[in-house]
């Protein structure tokens, strides 16, 4: 069971109440202590969750600093967005109008490019060749994020 060795530092989460954590633990109870993030709920009670909060509680009683909450840029939430398969993505271009041959003429002078399209068999968000295509098709980001989020339904 993971063991919590001390609290670093503090910060806000978009829901009340909510921190996130940086602590000093031993997760895997091995003798190794890792730096992590740690999402703080106020209902957790499992594994080292109880002393967390506790830490968390006696640090902002104590009057040090919580960083505020910062919202995730776009480029931050296109990282994490799922990979998607070849077949969602080709659902999603054609619902949009753009078929698998406009994107091999797109791609007719990119052999790397033309190697990455024909051959993956799933793609993600911030892949070289996503950003290139979308560029090429004049699709914005948001366009091609929402695209991407409802391909994964698919």
């Amino acid at each position: 069971m993971a063991r919590f060795i001390q609290l670093q530092a503090v910060a806000a989460h978009s829901i009340p109440n909510h921190y996130v954590a940086t602590i000093v633990a031993d997760i895997d109870d091995d003798g190794n202590y890792e730096t992590v993030s740690y999402g703080v709920l106020p209902d957790d009670n499992h594994g080292i969750a109880p002393e967390v909060r506790a830490a968390v509680v006696e640090w902002i009683n104590d009057g040090y600093a919580v960083a505020p909450y910062v919202p995730p840029t776009p480029d931050r939430l296109r990282a994490v967005m799922p990979t998607i398969s070849r077949r969602q993505l080709l659902l999603a271009l054609f619902s949009i109008g753009i078929t698998e041959d406009q994107i091999d003429a797109a791609l007719v002078n990119d052999a790397e490019g033309m190697i990455e399209w024909k051959n993956a068999t799933d793609y993600e968000r911030l892949h070289p060749l996503i950003t290139d295509l979308s560029g090429h098709f004049g699709l914005p980001p948001e366009q091609v994020d929402s695209l991407w989020l409802w391909a994964g339904n698919l």
